[in-house]
């Protein structure tokens, strides 16, 4: 089992492998803010556990002195009032013990969530290969989920127990200091010995138990995204197979922990029981020796076996205590990494929408080969700028550049005369929108994912951004109109009508440069050109910056950059290049050929 798991872990992640400890001090960070709190609901399960005593004790004490038959019952008021005080304080301190604890906990969780987004946001542009969006799912939901119990479960149960040991002990301590260090031995081995013994036996199997849940979801997330693929390919047994094979891992390892619940929840029974009946000799012997008043005796025994409600949950926190240490592990793992971009605070802001790019070179970390490499060029407020080239030619990486998701290794990039380097990335983006090849949209309303661009924006102005950009009647035709929820990634919606929506979301934002990358990939060439059409009427008075492949619609631009390789190896207008019958000649015509083709089988299938 531990193999298998080691053999999984790439050497980076075994090199940067946090201790127990480390996770354990990290973890407890997030309980400092609620040190009140926490006092305060470790007071009320103290109570509870307090409570439960008083009225096995004092049931005791008025079972034996009533069986004496006193002359008067009102010798019998004191335990009876004793009795009905604790039996009703009892469960008005569980209810305010179960209430606070478990406020405090999602308080907790709000708080770890709320970090962990911050945290991963700005590294998610940098995700290392092999890391996908279902880890960060898996940490976000299944690993914060396994950390409710860090307080619940884990921290909580000792400081309760030590407590209502010390209560015991001052209790027991009049009567017999023999019967003090009985029941000390006997919850120091039901709260410590049983549950370190169920931990060493339990470790492995719930940190494991914690990956394989995390790779479950991975795959969970890969087949409910591929569905069509699968099904396509006829490979639904084949992901039948890895998913029972994970199950019967699973399966396994919450097998092997029910054994070891069992296991602790027998020798827990026995250590507690065993306690009650030397309690019980050792009373009976100072009963005979005349140490002890006999009416104490079942007042003695009770009290001990009701101490061991506060030992219960023990094995169960050292159990759980396993699973944090890996959630914890698992999430510090990914939130460790260092953002590309470093956070700072600046106060520089640009002074218009003039960009300029000098001298600009990229090389991913840890690879030595150039991604982008001494690109230069200008553009201007209101300038129209299109660069074009093959796929992998670093055309998508100067995006992510002028974003301010990465920053270039040579060179530099100036927004307004300012330096991009020297300026927040929020405020960099606030100059930009951008149209991705892949438009995502939320499974929200048409108005919900239209307001991404203008979270304040009225229906009225929702309405003009997509008539101008040719989709409000497709919007208005929806079941509910504007109201009508998309679907998963806008599926309600066909390819060119989630590019005119994104295009409408841009038109909200009202940004000065307009950054499109593959706008027009998996559009067939109608809509293409109908796409390329809306999009020149509506980027009036805006920069664009096109990245793209594709020759529609290049014919109106300023200036054309043809990359290859990472290089600027053509730059000029349209015709300029045409003339030069170099790169770009040819992918026009391979571009021209494709359009004709198209046409003439639209040509054939109409007859």
């Amino acid at each position: 089992m531990n193999r298998r798991v080691i053999q999984e872990m790439t050497p980076e992640d075994r090199k940067t492998q946090l201790s127990f400890w480390r996770v354990i001090v990290r973890l407890f960070q997030f309980q400092r803010p609620f040190l009140r709190r926490i006092a305060l609901s470790i007071l009320l399960s103290f109570c509870t556990v307090g409570a439960n005593i008083g009225l096995m004790a004092t049931s005791g004490f008025l079972i034996a002195k009533a069986a004496l038959h006193p002359a008067t019952v009102l010798l019998l008021w004191m335990p009876i009032v004793g009795v009905r005080f604790f039996g009703l304080s009892r469960a008005v301190f569980r209810y305010g013990d179960r209430y606070y604890s478990h406020d405090l906990t999602f308080r907790i969780l709000r708080q770890i969530r709320e970090w962990l987004y911050r945290r991963i946001e700005p590294l998610v542009p940098l995700m290392r290969p092999g890391q996908q969006s279902s880890d960060v799912f898996a940490s976000a939901i299944g690993d914060i989920e396994t950390l409710q119990n860090l307080y619940l479960r884990v921290i909580a149960p000792p400081l309760v127990a030590f407590l209502a040991m010390g209560l015991c002990s001052v209790l027991m301590a009049p009567f017999g200091w023999d019967m003090v260090l009985a029941l000390v031995a006997g919850m120091v081995s039901a709260g410590a010995g049983v549950p370190l013994l169920t931990h060493l036996l339990a470790q492995r199997a719930g940190a494991e138990a914690v990956r394989v849940r995390a790779r479950m979801q991975t795959k969970l997330v890969d087949s409910v995204e591929g569905m069509a693929d699968v099904l396509a390919y006829n490979l639904k047994t084949r992901v039948m197979q890895v998913w029972e094979s994970e199950q019967q891992i699973w399966v396994s390892r919450q097998l092997w922990l029910a054994h070891v619940d069992g296991l602790g929840s027998g020798l827990f029974f026995i250590c507690s029981h065993l306690t009650m009946w030397v309690v019980l000799w050792l009373g009976i012997e100072h009963v005979q020796t005349g140490r002890l008043d006999g009416v104490y005796l079942a007042m003695l025994v009770l009290a001990a076996l009701a101490v061991f409600e506060a030992v219960m949950p023990m094995p169960t926190a050292f159990k759980q205590l396993g699973e944090c240490i890996e959630a914890g592990r698992r999430m510090f793992r990914l939130t460790d990494q260092s953002p590309l971009v470093p956070e700072q605070v600046c106060s520089l802001l640009p002074r218009s929408a003039d960009l300029r790019v000098r001298n600009v070179s990229f090389i991913y970390p840890g690879s030595d080969r150039k991604i982008l490499a001494d690109i230069s060029f200008d553009l201007p407020e209101g300038k129209h700028m299109a660069l074009v080239g093959a796929s992998g030619a670093g055309k998508s990486t100067l995006i992510r550049l002028l974003l301010r998701f990465w920053e270039p290794t040579h060179g530099h990039i100036e927004l307004g005369g300012v330096n991009l380097c020297d300026v927040e990335p929020e405020a960099v983006r606030r100059w930009f929108t951008v149209i991705e090849q892949k438009t995502y949209l939320f499974h929200e309303s048409a108005a919900d994912n239209l307001r991404l661009g203008h979270p304040t924006a009225t229906l009225t102005e929702l309405q003009d951004a997509a008539s101008k950009s040719q989709i409000d009647q497709v919007l208005r035709a929806l079941p509910h109109g504007y109201d009508t929820l998309l679907g998963e990634f806008g599926a309600r919606l066909s390819g060119g009508e989630r590019q005119r929506l994104a295009l409408a979301r841009a038109l909200l934002k009202e940004a000065p440069i307009l950054l499109l990358d593959e706008p027009t990939t998996g559009l067939d060439p109608i809509v293409e050109q109908r796409f390329m059409k809306i999009l020149r009427m509506l980027a009036a008075g805006r920069s664009v910056l096109l990245i793209t492949h594709r020759m529609s619609g290049l014919e109106s631009f300023d200036e054309i950059l043809v990359l290859k390789d990472g290089r600027i190896a053509e730059r000029g207008t349209h015709a300029e290049l045409l003339n030069l019958r170099g790169i770009y000649r040819a992918m026009w015509e391979v571009e021209r050929d494709r359009l004709h083709a198209y046409a003439y089988n639209s040509l054939e299938k109409n007859g």
